[in-house]
């Protein structure tokens, strides 16, 4: 390849960079939007922001809605998590999840709502037993999923738990039910709706520092099985209540 042909090349890729960038601003600004308005906006074809809103969802930093509109995919909300200013607060936290998981002997992790996400923004694995594929710092998973999910439903209103719902295209008279039932009980239970053959337990952290958070313990459904699971909602619980007391410290 010529010099002229490379620079021709690396001018082309820097301006594609460029308008993925833009597209990028405007859509956490304008969340949701339609293909075209979204292409409106920055000044692109629909048939290129097309191609690289294409690429944003195959590496999930956008999501394509039901209905054709677009918002900012898990991958932008994992990143963003990453250098939140409440990163510190959250990290602070380790002494207690490394006692719960050394207790357990399984993965401990820390759950905040981040729009109709749940994301976690701290994690502690057991040195016994490691799931270093679960305990990814900026992990974000819709929260009709999983027992951390419910968990942090579990602290909001019902016409707020069903417009997450509607939003997700999930049905809604199921997942108030499901929130309901983890407010009786204190808990939520779930098994391979993130991760196959993982199963979970999960409470609401209580009057969570600025936004719902949850407190959940993965592992293997070999070995960590509902029993088991069951049978560590009194540490769990208390665990939780003690990252609540932590993080209205830290924060004062």
């Amino acid at each position: 390849m010529s010099e002229v042909d490379a620079g021709a090349k690396g001018a082309s890729g820097a301006e594609t960079a460029r308008r993925t960038v833009r597209l990028l601003e405007a859509l956490a600004r304008h969340q949701p939007v339609k293909l075209d308005a979204l292409g409106d906006l920055v000044g692109l074809t629909k048939s290129t922001s097309y191609r690289l809103m294409r690429v944003l969802q195959e590496e999930g930093f956008a999501e394509r809605m039901q209905g054709g509109g677009y918002r900012i995919g898990p991958a932008l909300t994992g990143l963003a998590a990453l250098i939140s200013p409440q990163a510190y607060l959250y990290e602070s936290t380790r002494p207690i999840l490394r006692t719960l998981a050394d207790r357990t002997t399984e993965t401990v992790t820390l759950h905040r709502r981040a729009g109709d996400l749940g994301l976690i923004v701290f994690g502690v694995e057991s040195d016994a037993h490691a799931l270093r594929q679960l305990a990814l710092v900026g992990e974000a998973v819709p929260l009709v999923q999983g027992c951390s999910g419910r968990a942090i439903l579990a602290g909001l209103d019902e016409p707020t738990v069903t417009a997450v719902a509607e939003r997700a295209g999930h049905p809604a008279d199921s997942l108030r039910a499901a929130v309901a039932q983890v407010v009786e009980r204190g808990y939520a239970l779930s098994h391979g709706e993130n991760h196959p053959g993982v199963r979970g337990i999960a409470v609401p952290v209580p009057g969570s520092y600025e936004t719902p958070l949850a407190l959940t313990i993965s592992g293997p459904d070999a070995r960590w099985t509902e029993d088991r699971a069951l049978a560590a909602r009194d540490m769990l619980t208390e665990a939780a209540a003690d990252v609540a007391r932590h993080l209205a410290s830290t924060a004062t």
